[in-house]
């Protein structure tokens, strides 16, 4: 039985969208660049859930996380 297109299509956007979320609540000094780094990410991200679909949005998103999310992660080297 094949899955109906809109439950494919939101489970493809769902890790999209909580990196938007990341993004929208991280404070600036988190950002490498500040407050203008971190709007850059949310308009990245912002094509990204458009471009989820096709497959390419991931590419955003795994940048996003080893730019942002694993710079700032307690585990990382300082």
């Amino acid at each position: 039985m094949t899955p109906p297109l809109w439950l494919v299509l939101i489970g493809l956007e769902f890790p999209v969208v909580m990196a938007l979320l990341d993004c929208w609540q991280r404070p600036e000094d988190h950002f490498l660049e500040g407050a203008e780094d971190r709007v850059a990410w949310l308009r990245w991200l912002v094509v990204a859930v458009v471009t989820v679909p096709m497959l390419l949005g991931y590419g955003i998103v795994l940048g996003y996380y080893f730019a942002v999310v694993r710079r700032n992660s307690p585990a990382a080297r300082r």
